[in-house]
Formats: structure tokens, sequence, C-alpha cells
């Protein structure tokens, strides 16, 4: 299922920029042997289309595809997406999903470190949100991956293969690819404990993480999806 608020593209399948496709794969690919294998394979997806084929996108198609994630009762939301500015009607809203159960995961944003001024994007720097940052393969900070007070965890985010439209595969970084690590272990957390609260899903992963240094650069650390889905 899925829906589209993009006013000029209203195919939610249909995914002009590759983005969607690849963060999709993250979270679900299936374990059929062809490719890569998601986090959460069994998972259910739903394609809220909110960005455009050039990959920008209104606050309002946002808060229409949130609005709609939570009249049709998702359990996750992920937010591969974000921007300089916050608006109170957006963070009313992620706030709103948060109150409804939802386990809601956002990309920091790709703005790398600033001194000690946070570089952290919006939704991603809503308290309510998970807040996540990229690591490279020696889990490492990602050196584009945006830094503050407000993240949360960190996940791969460099030189991720994923899925691609017409049945291919690429690498692609950015906080965009590690957000749906952490949205596809809040799958699999819910999915051994279906009765628990977003706030345990998150305190799981928080809890669960590995300690990587300063939590201004790397909040709580590298989310461990075995440990926190036992």
């Amino acid at each position: 299922g899925g829906a589209s608020f993009v006013p000029s593209e209203t195919n939610p399948y249909q995914d002009g920029s590759s983005h969607g496709t690849h963060v999709a794969g993250t979270i679900a690919a299936l374990n059929n042997s062809i490719g890569v294998l998601g986090v959460a394979p069994s998972a259910s997806l739903y394609a809220v289309k909110v960005l455009d084929s050039t990959g920008s996108g209104q606050y309002s198609w946002i808060i229409n595809g949130i609005e709609w994630a939570i009249s049709n009762n998702m359990d996750v939301i992920n937010m591969s997406l974000g921007g300089p500015t916050g608006s109170t009607a957006l963070k009313t809203v992620v706030d709103k999903a948060v109150s409804s159960g939802i386990v809601v995961a956002a990309a920091a944003g790709n703005e790398g470190s600033s001194g000690s001024s946070s570089t952290v994007g919006y939704p991603a720097k809503y308290p309510s949100t998970i807040a996540v940052g990229a690591v490279n393969s020696s889990n490492q900070r990602a050196s584009f991956s945006s830094a503050g007070s407000e993240l949360d965890v960190m996940a791969p985010g460099v030189s991720i293969q994923s899925t691609l439209p017409g049945g291919t595969y690429g690498a692609y970084n950015g906080t965009s690819m590690a957000t749906p690590h952490v949205a596809g272990a809040a799958a699999l957390i819910l999915s051994k404990h279906p009765t628990w609260t977003n706030a345990q899903v998150r305190d799981r992963l928080e809890s669960t993480a590995t300690y990587l240094g300063n939590s201004f650069y790397y909040g709580k650390g590298l989310i461990n999806v075995q440990a926190a889905a036992q």
C-alpha cells in the first residue's frame, strides 16, 4: 500500500530519484538469495511519497504523509529527509505520530560538523524522533554526518548497497541510508515484542547500542540489531 502527497507525481511507487527505493531495500529487501537482504525482510512496507523526483518537497506534503501514516496505523515511520529550518506544523504532526505510538526514525542530516553548533536538521532535531547519524565500515562517523546534542544513534551510511528501480542495485552514502537500518531494527523489535510501546522500542535501540565516543558526534552509539531484537 501507499499514497503520494506530491501533487504533480500521483503514483507513490514511481521513484524518479531512486532514493526511496534504496531506503526501502535497506529496510525490507526480500530474503531470496538475490542482491541484498533488508534488516527486516518480513516487514510490510508502505510507500508514502512526500518528495518529488528531484528530491525536493514542501512541509505540507510531509505533514500530509505523516497524517496518512497515523490514520493508517503504521508502526514505524522512516524519514530519510530533512531540512535546515523547522515548522510548528511539522513538529506538531511528528509529536502526534509519536504520541499515537509510532516509532519515528529521522535522518540527522549530511551537513558535517560545525564546532559546537548543532548541524542536525528537521525533523530529526525534534526530541520525539530518533535522530540517526552515519558511520563508515570502520565505525567512524562519516565526515558528512551531522552532529549535535539531538543525535540519538548511529547506523551504517557509507557505500550502502541496496535496491534501485528497474531491478538493479547500487551503493549510496548518507544519513538517509543509515536511518532505514534503525527503522528496520525497530520493526524487528516489534515483531519479537508486539505489545511494546514505541518508548520501549526506542529505549531498547539506545540501551543496546555500542558506545563509539562523544555523544555530540555519535549519540548513544552504533545500533546493534542482533542485541536489540532479542
